[in-house]
């Protein structure tokens, strides 16, 4: 008797501990990480040793740092679980990134695309072996003939509750692409409204997050596309002050979507530390302290600023 009741206290304290379990999330565009090495076939000249910007190994491990001292300060309590990044270019600078960066202390590891964008960049997640064990990945490439950008990525992992989730770290086109960039930016849009569609309904308990810099605000038709129904939920819509600056204007472009059963979201926040902003003269306030201000080199992380959101598992 004594055991059986010692069993359901044993029992009961393993489900009130999952209960309380949280799990957090980052969102991050680190700006142009590239490595010092020209590949075949990008246009990743002006990031080479010898190139127009003057990058070399010394400033993408100062960058490499500051993301990593970014990572460590966004929750002081426990590392966060996964790290949706933008802007990498290949394994070399993931590899510098979790093995040459203190992150290499907390033992994340990182799946990646790569992509058939002409500058070679990609998109990663960094996630934490203990948290979040992955059993599937795949690369979505744009459908559209003679169109080539950035591919989502898309992780299935289980949780350490046994539920699963599906991760998607989106970087779509620039507004730089007027027209065609923003009915690629849609068509892309569309793809992964099906693809998540399609989890949602054959998982058993669905959870999804989707994140990344949309390069689109959250009324703009792609956000909308994919919000509409509230199949899927931009956590991201009423942050103040926003994770990106342009002439004297903030705006959220980087965004953390949602549809949860067994996750229960808590908050989601900008990170505005100290060392990611500088003053912003002439416009007054603040705004991101960059890597490079046109072909100036300034020195900071990066040109946006990261979204963290933090859920419990239930």
């Amino acid at each position: 008797m004594k055991r059986e009741v010692l069993l359901m206290f044993v029992v009961l304290m393993c489900c009130q501990m999952r209960a309380q379990q949280s799990f957090t999330v980052m969102s991050y565009n680190i700006e142009n990480a590239f490595d010092t090495i020209h590949d075949a076939g990008k246009m990743d000249a002006e990031y080479c040793d010898g190139g127009e910007r003057r990058w070399n190994k010394s400033r993408l491990f100062k960058k490499l740092k500051g993301v990593s001292k970014v990572i460590a300060a966004a929750d002081e309590k426990r590392p966060i679980d996964l790290i949706g990044l933008c802007e990498v270019e290949n394994d070399t600078v993931m590899h510098y990134l979790t093995q040459r960066t203190p992150l290499r202390t907390i033992g994340y590891k990182y799946l990646m695309t790569h992509s058939p964008d002409e500058r070679g960049i990609d998109v990663a997640l960094l996630y934490s072996p203990f948290t979040f064990h992955p059993f599937e990945n795949q690369s979505i490439r744009n459908s559209l003939p003679k169109q080539q950008t950035r591919d989502i990525l898309h992780v299935a992992g289980t949780l350490a509750s046994g539920d699963t989730l599906d991760v998607y770290v989106v970087h779509l086109p620039s507004k730089k692409g007027g027209s065609e960039g923003h009915r690629l930016s849609m068509h892309l849009c569309q793809q992964l409204q099906a693809h998540t569609d399609s989890v949602r309904q054959h998982r058993h308990h669905p959870n999804i997050i989707v994140m990344g810099d949309f390069n689109a605000e959250t009324n703009s038709q792609q956000l909308k596309l994919l919000t509409r129904s509230h199949h899927l939920i931009d956590r991201t819509a009423k942050l103040q002050p926003g994770t990106y600056k342009y002439q004297g204007e903030w705006s959220i472009l980087d965004h953390i979507l949602t549809h949860t059963t067994t996750l229960s979201h808590q908050q989601t926040r900008i990170l505005t530390l100290p060392f990611l902003l500088e003053k912003d003269s002439p416009n007054g306030g603040e705004k991101p302290k960059r890597t490079y201000l046109g072909p100036a080199y300034k020195g900071g992380i990066s040109d946006h600023l990261p979204v963290v959101a933090t859920f419990q598992i239930k």
